[in-house]
């Protein structure tokens, strides 16, 4: 039987705070970022985290989390006892014997993003649990939900370890990003389709772009199609056919990005260009 004080799920809003001190006390604590992203200070070291990655407490620690964009940070909390790891353990699977032999007191590790958004899905239902009436079946159902997602945090513990020596080994290059961009330019470029081409999240993407270049990829991206808009524009191209060369939608797409962008109408430009011809 799952006793309620084995385990608790919050939802914590970060409205106007500043940094707030998480204690583990006698519970193993799994957080995760749902919305926004922070600074996870621990030991004298802060790390980023965002919504691909997971922080880790052992019993009897704590961190101080600080929100790093003006974005609404919430963060869920699952909250377990070692008599829980116990219960949910079977012949095979000592839950408690995995979670100590885990190498972390508090830590913050990488998880592949359909795992995250699986165990953040059971999270949200055990939350809208908490406020129900009894259900059939509510005990097996929470105890099914609850070892999944136990489960599919020590996987992701056990890959993470690969993961960062990879990283440590081949560093996420920008400059790659760069390159692709300009040599598919006349393509549609999204995060998704970046983060299948490089294997990196897209929100480690969008994140370590930002932090570079102190541009939004998606503007980064625009802002290099209306330079190539510009040079077809000198070549004579007509401006009707720029439009769908460079993949930026419609002509008044064109315009209204060309004109916010560079003062002018791309007609004008255009006549601009002649004068000198």
């Amino acid at each position: 039987m799952i006793d309620k004080k084995d385990y608790f799920v919050n939802e914590i809003k970060f409205n106007n705070i500043r940094t707030k001190k998480i204690k583990s006390n006698k519970y193993y604590k799994i957080l995760f970022v749902f919305s926004g992203d922070c600074y996870v200070n621990l030991k004298n070291k802060s790390q980023g985290c965002g919504a691909d990655n997971i922080i880790l407490m052992s019993p009897n620690n704590n961190i101080d989390i600080e929100p790093r964009s003006k974005q609404s940070l919430i963060i869920y909390e699952l909250a377990i006892t070692i008599g829980l790891l116990d219960k949910l353990s079977d012949e095979e699977v000592d839950l408690v014997k995995s979670f100590n032999t885990v190498p972390f007191e508090c830590a913050v590790i990488d998880a592949n993003t359909e795992t995250n958004m699986l165990i953040k899905n059971i999270l949200r239902k055990l939350v809208y649990l908490k406020e129900e009436n009894y259900e059939f079946a509510d005990n097996l159902y929470i105890k099914s939900m609850l070892s999944i997602a136990l489960v599919l945090i020590l996987r992701s513990c056990i890959y993470a370890e690969p993961k960062q020596k990879i990283k440590k080994n081949k560093t996420f290059l920008i400059d790659d990003i760069f390159s692709y961009i300009n040599n598919h330019i006349t393509e549609e470029i999204s995060l998704d389709r970046l983060e299948k081409e490089f294997y990196v999240s897209k929100f480690h993407i969008s994140r370590e772009f930002k932090k570079t270049t102190g541009l939004t990829l998606h503007r980064y991206i625009i802002k290099a199609k209306l330079d190539l808009c510009k040079k077809l524009i000198e070549e004579g191209k007509a401006i009707v056919d720029i439009a769908h060369i460079c993949k930026i939608g419609s002509y008044n797409n064109l315009f209204r990005a060309f004109k916010k962008e560079f003062g002018i109408t791309p007609k004008e430009y255009y006549n601009e260009i002649k004068k000198y011809k």
